[in-house]
């Protein structure tokens, strides 16, 4: 079942380098995506937002409070526009950007960073470059298949406290045994956060600590 997702706002012009780009695999898959570089890059992250059939694109704002704040920690930034709410198609499009962001900064570790659907997704990816995993208010059934809970590299699983979809209790359930795993609540938030700030923060400290290992 599709998880609804509020659409993002208006927010300011980007004041860091940034560029979009497509990029083709084979003859039938493209990705644009938004670039915000550091100056001195130590890690990546790819961000990616809710259900595109619900209102969710690259500028909700929790991806946009990542994507504007993430070089002043020295990790650049990726996101783009689900093409597809198929699971399978938006993993292959996470493999199209990690590859591009790959290409551009050799070596770095990777962060996925997702939202609701967005986190359902990189649960969904397993890709050696990949350094760690942020899921923000993932579904439940998204977890309930993937493999990386055996795998020993950090996840933060970030579950709202009145989740009307997958609460807090369902998320620790289908979680455990996880290996590698810290599970948190955001107080005083249902699905649709509310105040992002707070959250972006989180998020923020997570990612810096896992690239500067």
């Amino acid at each position: 079942m599709a998880v609804p997702c509020i659409r993002g706002v208006d927010v300011p012009e980007v004041a860091a380098a940034r560029w979009r780009h497509k990029v083709f695999v084979g003859e039938t898959l493209s990705v644009v995506a938004d670039m915000n570089a550091a100056d001195e890059s130590r890690g990546l992250a790819v961000l990616l937002h809710p259900h595109p059939h619900f209102g969710g694109d690259r500028f909700h704002p929790f991806v946009e409070g990542l994507f504007r704040r993430l070089p002043g920690i020295g990790v650049s930034a990726i996101r783009f526009d689900f093409s597809s709410a198929e699971p399978s198609a938006a993993r292959e499009e996470v493999l199209v950007a990690i590859e591009e962001g790959s290409a551009r900064w050799p070596q770095l570790p990777i962060i996925l960073a997702g939202y609701s659907f967005g986190a359902g997704v990189a649960a969904g990816v397993d890709d050696r470059r990949i350094a760690g995993w942020y899921l923000l208010a993932p579904p439940r059934e998204m977890l309930s298949t993937v493999t990386i809970g055996s795998d020993p590299r950090p996840k933060a699983v970030v579950v709202p406290e009145h989740d009307q979809f997958s609460p807090p209790a369902a998320i620790a359930e289908t979680v455990a045994g996880w290996e590698e795993t810290t599970v948190s609540t955001v107080p005083n938030a249902d699905h649709f956060l509310g105040a992002v700030q707070p959250i972006v923060d989180n998020a923020l400290r997570w990612i810096e600590l896992i690239t500067n290992r």
